[in-house]
């Protein structure tokens, strides 16, 4: 079998390579390391991902008398049988977040006029409709295509600069993301305060090691490919192939520090909720929330409240046990221990806290956890 990829895709390569170690497949991939079609090659089907702006690789394809099966939606003139991630989805899941936190100035960002970008755009597009809202489009494509010698960097923080603020903003893929945090860098606006950018993919090695890691939609991109080769060996067998590209649902959401955080217009209470949300595991109290910022207490306690709904004790409560109910769901650390891990002076105090908010303890969380009656977070 041949892996034929017009960009090399890791987790496509596990995915394809899991199913092919149970099917006893030989599997080349060479031309998803290497990018050319091989020259010599004989085989009895190819998993391809192709592209517009790669028409060797579509002119290769088109030669061969082989099933073929395409991971993507673009270049319909190669007869293949379509596995393609459900990007109206994940377009929606990234768009719901933001709306979640509670933005109501948002955007796409897009860079391609691939069909995988117009569906993500699509979703995202219907959310913030169905939420009653409304959004920007950053197009960089059609921009590049008005004036191709424009400075793409500079296009994007001028309308940065211009958008409201706090901001809330979906790129088309974890890569177009990181464009966007370099740009907000250089631009001096603060991710996530002002502008919260979420990207598509979760691809880990652009994610965590950004400038600030992005908040990233898993699309499932290993079970695409997985799906694909089981297709693949039902089409070499001799089996018609679906009248309609199979979609893969995406996985989630990961939330990660670009966009963790609530849209405030208050300048001084965004402050201090970014406080509380970075340092919360800490044994923090109301005055040092209050000392990250330019308030009195009187007047940041009256404006927080206004602002969240909740005091600022209150809040960091929240955030100690959101991350308690998570370590008990998932971890089997003692509760001592993660009391400690939560910001909690004592093991006695985080229990109160935890049946105060739950109104079970910790223990009877947890095994209510293991006997699936809490849905793990």
């Amino acid at each position: 079998m041949l892996l034929a990829l017009a960009y090399y895709e890791h987790r496509m390569h596990r995915g394809v390579a899991d199913y092919a170690r149970g099917a006893n497949w030989i599997l080349d991939s060479t031309m998803a390391h290497y990018l050319a079609p091989p020259r010599f090659w004989r085989g009895e089907g190819v998993l391809a991902l192709m592209l517009p702006d790669r028409p060797d690789l579509t002119r290769y394809l088109h030669r061969l008398d082989v099933p073929i099966v395409a991971l993507t939606a673009d270049v319909p003139g190669v007869a293949a049988a379509r596995v393609v991630l459900d990007n109206f989805q994940i377009g929606r899941i990234a768009a719901e977040h933001l709306i979640e936190r509670g933005f109501k100035h948002l955007a796409f960002y897009k860079c391609t006029d691939y069909q995988d970008a117009r569906q993500r755009r699509a979703g995202f597009a219907a959310a913030v409709q169905a939420a009653g809202l409304e959004h920007t489009l950053l197009d960089g494509y059609e921009a590049a295509k008005k004036n191709p010698r424009a400075n793409p960097f500079l296009w994007l923080k001028r309308k940065l600069l211009k958008l409201p603020k706090p901001l809330g903003i979906v790129a088309q893929s974890d890569h177009r993301a990181y464009f966007l945090l370099c740009v907000c860098e250089k631009a001096a606006i603060r991710v996530p305060e002002e502008v919260a950018v979420v990207g598509i993919d979760n691809d880990e090695y652009t994610c965590e090691f950004a400038p600030v890691p992005i908040t990233s939609v898993d699309s499932n991109r290993e079970r695409l490919a997985y799906e694909a080769a089981a297709l693949l060996d039902t089409l070499i067998d001799g089996k018609p192939p679906p009248a309609e590209p199979i979609l893969v649902p995406p996985v989630g959401l990961v939330v990660r520090r670009s966009s963790d955080i609530l849209a405030i217009e208050h300048a001084e209470v965004a402050k201090a909720i970014g406080f509380i949300w970075k340092h919360f595991n800490l044994p923090i109290g109301v005055s040092d929330v209050v000392a990250a910022t330019a308030m009195s207490r009187c007047g940041l306690y009256r404006t927080f409240e206004q602002s969240i709904g909740r005091t600022i004790r209150e809040e960091i409560e929240r955030k100690r046990l959101e991350l308690a109910s998570r370590l008990l769901l998932n971890s089997t650390d003692k509760v001592s221990a993660i009391a400690r891990q939560c910001g909690y002076a004592s093991g006695e105090q985080f229990c109160r806290a935890f049946a105060r908010c739950q109104g079970v303890t910790p223990s009877v969380y947890r095994q209510q956890g293991e006997e699936g009656q809490v849905e793990r977070p």
